[in-house]
């Protein structure tokens, strides 16, 4: 009988890189951008992004719309996992059409982050970078 982690991280490609995938590309502090699965080189990196989610006010209790996007990827998938602290760059379209350009962000991992290293996938908080570029490898 195969363990249910092991099952939950084959399951991951169904729900997070299959037909509700989204584009992404990744590039690391040090200038090397992933473009391709590492579970598959014939994929495209690919994973779950939220262009916006709900949250409480907390002064009066009414629910607000934060329009900050959210991208879950799975871990196997990555080339090198982002580390607390370090500055990487991502890639993500600016929305879900077919021919959607793509839009930069930075993000660092000084939140609390959001891996699930006993669930196999990782949460990453974007911010969008104005006038910063995006180094190549």
């Amino acid at each position: 009988m195969e363990s249910l982690r092991r099952t939950l991280e084959r399951d991951m490609h169904d729900t997070l890189e299959s037909e509700w995938k989204m584009p992404v590309e990744l590039t690391s502090p040090d200038g090397v951008t992933q473009i391709y699965s590492a579970n598959n080189p014939s994929e495209l990196l690919g994973g779950q992004v939220l262009y916006s989610y709900s949250r409480e006010n907390p002064t009066t209790g009414e629910t607000i719309i934060i329009n900050q996007p959210i991208v879950t990827l799975r871990v196997s998938s990555l080339v090198r996992i982002p580390k607390a602290g370090e500055k990487w760059y991502i890639k993500i379209p600016t929305g879900y059409e077919p021919n959607a350009t793509k839009q930069s962000f930075v993000f660092t991992l000084d939140r609390s982050p959001e891996n699930g290293n006993d669930m196999g996938f990782i949460k990453i908080y974007p911010q969008r970078i104005s006038s910063e570029s995006v180094p190549i490898s």
